[in-house]
């Protein structure tokens, strides 16, 4: 859900700050380029650590850029340049997250029931993220710029509250 209100919100508020539609692409693509270039690395990464771990850690570090971020642009000093860097940045942690959460999913579900444990996952990812998130940013930013990307670091705690929370055993390795 925090995803999707930040990714609906990093563009407009980089529409707002240039009127260069270039770096508003690089803004929106930086969300997206990590993937290419850090995915794999993040699949073996997942599959090395402590996968429960290394989830909450990755949200407390992005509820905390983002809160940090949402700082900045209350303030008033948002700049393409950070917005680009705040894209790339939460995307690259994305990518350990996502295929930690993927590779988790065996220790918490019985193997009967993982076909329908990860479709559950996905659907909930699309519903929050396509369905929900996105529609309510121009209601979100009308309260104020910032106020997508708070929503944001706060959905990223109480994420990492929540994962922390697991009480599993870990896998073998």
């Amino acid at each position: 859900f925090g995803d999707a209100l930040r990714n609906a919100a990093l563009p407009l508020l980089a529409a707002s700050l240039t009127d260069r539609p270039l770096l508003v692409a690089a803004v929106t693509a930086c969300g997206y380029l990590p993937w290419i270039v850090f995915g794999l690395l993040g699949g073996a990464v997942a599959d090395r650590v402590d996968q429960r771990r290394a989830m909450w850690t990755v949200d407390a570090l992005r509820g905390l850029l983002v809160a940090a971020f949402a700082v900045v642009v209350a303030l008033g000093h948002a700049s393409i340049g950070l917005l680009i860097a705040l894209a790339f940045t939460l995307t690259t942690l994305q990518t350990l997250f996502d295929n930690a959460s993927t590779a988790l999913l065996p220790a918490l579900v019985d193997r009967d029931a993982l076909g329908s444990a990860n479709a559950r996952l996905m659907t909930g990812q699309r519903i929050a993220g396509g369905l929900m998130g996105g529609p309510l940013v121009p209601l979100l930013l009308v309260a104020g710029a910032a106020v997508p990307f708070v929503a944001d670091a706060a959905t990223f705690l109480v994420a990492a509250a929540l994962v922390a929370s697991l009480r599993i055993t870990a896998p073998e390795r």
